[in-house]
C-alpha cells in the first residue's frame, strides 16, 4: 500500500536521505500521525526537494543547530536566521515549503493534518481550527514540543518496539498542544468526567488483553466504550489508576510471569508471546518492571 503523507519514507526522499526513521499512529479520522527523524551530518547538504502539497502542518523540533539555510514558501524566500538547537518551526504543507541547508542537520518532524485536528476539536467541543499560527522562517521556544520531542526520539531507534497505545497517546498529546497553542482552539462545552462504567472497564480490558502481543489502538477501544478518545483516555485512568498503555504493559509483565514457569518456554519465544519486539526488549522491560532479569525471576521461582 502506498504511503500518504509527509512522514518517513516521504520525507527521506525530500531530504535526499537514506531514511528516515518514523513513529507512525493507526487511522484517525482516516489519517494518521507521525513523527519523524531527518538528520544529515555533512555540509554543504544544499536543496530539499518539494514535498507533495496536502492540507496538513510539520512541527519541526531542531534537535541541533543549524547555522547556514534557507527557506522558501510558495516560492518567496522567507526572513531567516542561524537555528538554535531546541527550537520550534512549523511548516504548512499547501505552501511548498523548500529549504536550502549549507549546515548539517538534525530535526524531528511532527506530521500533524489538518483533519486530525479537527477531529480533536470536535471531540471537545471547540469550533474546527481555522489555520496554525505559522509564519516562514519564525521559530518557536517551546517546552512541551522540545519535551516530547527529547523523550519521543529514544523511540526511533525501535519502533516497532513501541507500544501501539503509548505512540497514539504522545502523537495526539502533541497534536492537542499545537491546535490549543497556535490554533487557538476554545472549547465550547463542558467536558464529561467521571470514571468507566463496569461494562465498559470490562470490554476496554477484553479488548487490551485480546491484542496482547500488537495493543488495540486507543481509537478502537474509545469507539467500542461508546467514548470519545480524551474522554476514554480520561476515564480509564481514573478507573483503573493506569493510562491504557501502562495498564497493557502491566498485563504483559503478568503474562511473563506465567509462562516463565513454564521451562519448555524459551526466553525469545515468551518474549514475542507476551508483545515484546525481541528478548532484549523482554529483558529491559521486566528487569524494570521487576527488580529483575526474566532468566534470574524464573531461577528465584525454582529455588
Amino acid at each position: 500500500m502506498n504511503q500518504r503523507g509527509a512522514y518517513g519514507s516521504t520525507l527521506a526522499e525530500a531530504f535526499r536521505l537514506d531514511r528516515a526513521p518514523a513513529l507512525v499512529t493507526r487511522s484517525l479520522n482516516k489519517s494518521r500521525l507521525a513523527m519523524t527523524e531527518v538528520r544529515c551530518d555533512r555540509e554543504q547538504f544544499g536543496m530539499t526537494k518539494p514535498i507533495p502539497r496536502e492540507d496538513a502542518y510539520l512541527v519541526a523540533v531542531q534537535m541541533g543547530p543549524c547555522e547556514r539555510h534557507e527557506l522558501w514558501s510558495d516560492d518567496r524566500p522567507a526572513e531567516v536566521s542561524p537555528i538554535v538547537g531546541g527550537e520550534t518551526m512549523i511548516y504548512d504543507l499547501r505552501r511548498n515549503p523548500i529549504a536550502r541547508m549549507d549546515s548539517a542537520f538534525h530535526s524531528v518532524h511532527f506530521y500533524l493534518p489538518k483533519a486530525v485536528l479537527d477531529w480533536i476539536a470536535e471531540d471537545v467541543g471547540a469550533a474546527p481550527i481555522g489555520e496554525l499560527d505559522c509564519i516562514p522562517g519564525k521559530r518557536m521556544d517551546d517546552p512541551v514540543v522540545r519535551g516530547m520531542a527529547e523523550v519521543l526520539s529514544a523511540a526511533l531507534s525501535q519502533p516497532e518496539a513501541v507500544n501501539t497505545a503509548f505512540a497514539e497517546h504522545a502523537l495526539l498529546t502533541i497534536a492537542a498542544h499545537t491546535a490549543s497553542k497556535y490554533g487557538h482552539l476554545s472549547v465550547t462545552r463542558r467536558i464529561p468526567h467521571g470514571g468507566l462504567a463496569a461494562w465498559q472497564e470490562r470490554r476496554a480490558k477484553e479488548l487490551l488483553c485480546a491484542n496482547l502481543t500488537e495493543g488495540a489502538s486507543l481509537t478502537d477501544l474509545a469507539r467500542e466504550c461508546g467514548l470519545s478518545v480524551s474522554h476514554f483516555t480520561r476515564a480509564f485512568r481514573q478507573t483503573t489508576g493506569l493510562p491504557p498503555h501502562r495498564w497493557l504493559l502491566q498485563r504483559r509483565i503478568e503474562r511473563a510471569r506465567e509462562l516463565l514457569r513454564d521451562r519448555s518456554r524459551t526466553l525469545p519465544e515468551i518474549a514475542l508471546a507476551c508483545g515484546f519486539a525481541d528478548q532484549s526488549h523482554f529483558t529491559r522491560v521486566f528487569s524494570s518492571a521487576t527488580g529483575l532479569a526474566p532468566g534470574a525471576w524464573r531461577r528465584g521461582i525454582e529455588d
